[in-house]
């Protein structure tokens, strides 16, 4: 637990197994209207030391004579990382859930968060399986996912919500304006919390220090999140950017160029591969072999989240036009 802006603490939540679960961040603004932003994880452990850190955060503020009430929580948005320990952690420290409407439609129950979260493999990942071996496959790993969510994340789900809010409204934490804002993209439900006066933004997942945030089917957005980074540069002040995983950003202009620099780079680079194999044809597979040619088989499949999503968008602007041949899906470029 640090203070990494007056008034401001960081719960680190540890992670494992690498991209499979990890680290999350959890901002708490104590004292006398006091938050958390997020929930992170719902295993036992983890759990625990959100209680301990609190109750620590408790303590400094007791010793400094300042009146201190934790008494909501919010979520960024509905991936299990963000939420799996929302329920426990109402229990445990007695607060009042608060969800946008979004929000509280996608984690009222197993079966709805599925629905909104189980990609298809044709129509998400531009996968063509046929046959009794390809849909055994995608129940395999539609099986997986939920299995990890279960036991990895210990995901629980929110059927009864204290106070449901607009996407877009205001706050007040201790005596200070908050706003909270829309920023679809990574997540369709996604919000940020953002506090003009002193120039902070709790970003989520869509502003991360050194990596670029996951971007894939079902419940993503290519251009919605682009739109999203670019109403985060418009904003009246930034003096620092709080993510949901990795460091405090300190320089967040320079990383909001980069991101959006990124993301126009990858956008020209697929237009490119596609371009340049013409009549011949490219698939969604060829065009991560160009772009990861040395990369493992998990990064890859990473990767295919973005790469669907931005042929998906290029098809939108009727830059590329798509073509069934032999069990798969080639892209090609649409004439002048």
């Amino acid at each position: 637990m640090k203070e990494v802006y007056s008034g401001i603490f960081l719960i680190k939540e540890v992670g494992r197994f690498k991209t499979i679960k990890p680290q999350v961040n959890i901002y708490i603004i104590p004292g006398s209207e006091g938050i958390i932003f997020d929930a992170g994880y719902g295993d036992r452990k983890t759990i625990k030391n959100v209680k301990r850190e609190v109750n620590k955060i408790s303590s400094i503020y007791k010793e400094r004579g300042q009146n201190i009430d934790i008494s909501r929580i919010y979520i960024s948005h509905c991936h299990p990382d963000h939420f799996s320990g929302l329920k426990k952690l109402r229990k445990h420290l007695n607060l009042r859930v608060i969800l946008t409407k979004d929000q509280d439609q996608l984690i009222k129950n197993k079966k709805i968060y599925h629905e909104a979260f189980d990609g298809d493999s044709y129509k998400d990942y531009l996968i063509i399986k046929k046959g009794i071996r390809g849909r055994i496959r995608s129940i395999f790993e539609r099986l997986l996912s939920h299995v990890i969510y279960r036991l990895v994340y210990r995901m629980t789900f929110i059927d009864h919500v204290d106070e449901i809010i607009d996407n877009n409204t205001k706050i007040t934490i201790n005596g200070e304006k908050w706003s909270i804002f829309a920023s679809p993209g990574h997540s369709s439900d996604h919000i940020s919390l953002y506090n003009e006066q002193r120039g902070i933004l709790i970003s989520g997942d869509n502003v991360l220090s050194s990596i670029t945030t996951w971007l894939g089917p079902p419940n993503s957005d290519i251009d919605a999140y682009i739109k999203t980074i670019q109403r985060i540069q418009n904003l009246p002040y930034i003096n620092a950017i709080l993510p949901a995983h990795g460091n405090i950003i300190s320089n967040p202009h320079q990383r909001i160029k980069e991101i959006l620099e990124h993301r126009k780079e990858r956008t020209v680079q697929t237009l490119e591969i596609i371009t340049r194999n013409g009549s011949k044809g490219t698939t969604p597979g060829d065009i991560i072999k160009t772009l990861y040619p040395d990369a493992n088989k998990v990064i890859r499949e990473f990767a295919r989240g973005w790469v669907c999503l931005t042929i998906k968008s290029l098809e939108k602007q009727n830059i590329i036009t798509r073509k069934e041949e032999k069990n798969r899906i080639y892209f090609y470029p649409v004439a002048n």
